[in-house]
């Protein structure tokens, strides 16, 4: 198999997530134009980046691929003009997503542990706060094991 990593698998490992009103994907972000418009709260899976590492390539030309996603959340608080409510709200939501991931190993060729790398804030608007972690696994592309 030779196809980029599914990141339906993180979608689907983040969904029984009481705290959150739906994970959605790519498209589904990139269609939110404004703050106000994202639903609350919610997380977006996003595949952000496949790499090579430095291992030669295996016979029958298999390779291992170094695969970093992201997971925005959204999450508002209407009172809150400082930000402090929000990040209130934020915190155990981003403790649930980090505990379903971290460690967790997805079900493809190669995978090893999900490992988190940083979360940033994206964007905030005095209600609204985007907030983005950072992950990265492995899988595995080219010829048959």
């Amino acid at each position: 198999m030779s196809e980029p990593f599914d990141i339906q698998a993180v979608i689907d490992r983040l969904d029984s997530l009481e705290q959150l009103d739906g994970i959605q994907g790519a498209a589904e972000y990139a269609s939110v134009t404004s703050l106000k418009d994202f639903r609350m709260p919610s997380a977006y899976v996003l595949l952000l980046q496949e790499r090579a590492d430095d291992a030669q390539v295996k016979p029958g030309g298999r390779q291992r691929a170094i695969v970093t996603f992201g997971v925005v959340l959204a999450v508002r608080n209407y009172g809150d003009q400082r930000g402090e409510r929000t990040l209130k709200e934020l915190r155990p939501i981003l403790g649930a997503v980090r505990g379903r991931l971290m460690g967790w190993t997805p079900e493809v060729p190669g995978a090893r542990p999900v490992q988190w790398s940083r979360g940033d804030v994206l964007d905030y608007d005095r209600s609204t706060l985007l907030w983005a972690e950072v992950y990265s696994t492995q899988h595995f592309i080219g010829g048959a094991p």
